[in-house]
């Protein structure tokens, strides 16, 4: 497992190849855990097919404890190549996500996106988010010791950045965003930005807490 910081005062951004660094998430100064898995080509062909048929697609629903991923799914996208295998993992993240916070609901985003959703830095105003993308270019976000923040409550400034400092998060790899919302990070939240475009669409996949 490794932390990238430059100082032990800031926010953390925690890495590992095993899933157990996803709780990690709970520590006071980890604001990112990321699991870093590799791709899955069944996934990866579902992505590849179901991004070339949608062309776009922003898509949030609401899932108690008995209800599968596959609702979020048109009935075609159901019959695709590693459709079995994209449900199956998504409905694991969940499990994960629901074990982990145990929320009343989970709050289920499912984007494919032509061009850049949230192409400014920002933070979110929710205590945590699971991202995983499965197609495209991972989230960017900046490490804390290059982060400007307003002094007194407010909206975020424009970051004076250059290219080389902002951090993306690997393709497949699944992460955990600590947001203002949570308690006792206030001011603290992970600041992150989507990817520029590129030749083909992303297929991203987000978990609220609900």
């Amino acid at each position: 497992m490794t932390q990238q910081s430059d100082s032990l005062t800031t926010p953390l951004a925690v890495f590992s190849p095993h899933q157990d660094c996803l709780p990690e998430i709970f520590r006071e100064e980890i604001n990112l855990a990321v699991w870093e898995r590799p791709v899955s080509q069944p996934c990866s062909h579902f992505a590849q097919a179901f991004t070339r048929r949608t062309g776009s697609m922003e898509r949030f629903m609401s899932l108690s404890k008995e209800d599968s991923a596959a609702s979020a799914l048109p009935q075609w996208a159901l019959e695709l190549e590693g459709a079995d295998a994209f449900v199956a993992d998504v409905d694991e993240l969940i499990a994960m996500f629901s074990c982990l916070f145990e929320p009343e609901a989970v709050g289920l985003r499912l984007h494919v996106l032509q061009r850049t959703m949230c192409p400014r830095f920002h933070v979110d105003q929710v205590a945590a988010r699971m991202i995983c993308t499965y197609q495209g270019a991972g989230t960017q976000w900046l490490p804390e010791a290059l982060v400007k923040r307003p002094g007194t409550p407010g909206p975020l400034p424009a970051q004076p950045i250059k290219d080389q400092d902002i951090r993306q998060i690997a393709t497949a790899a699944v992460a955990i965003l600590k947001g203002e919302a949570w308690e006792g990070n206030e001011g603290r939240g992970l600041i992150h930005r989507s990817p520029p475009p590129e030749d083909k669409p992303r297929l991203v996949v987000g978990l609220d807490w609900l």
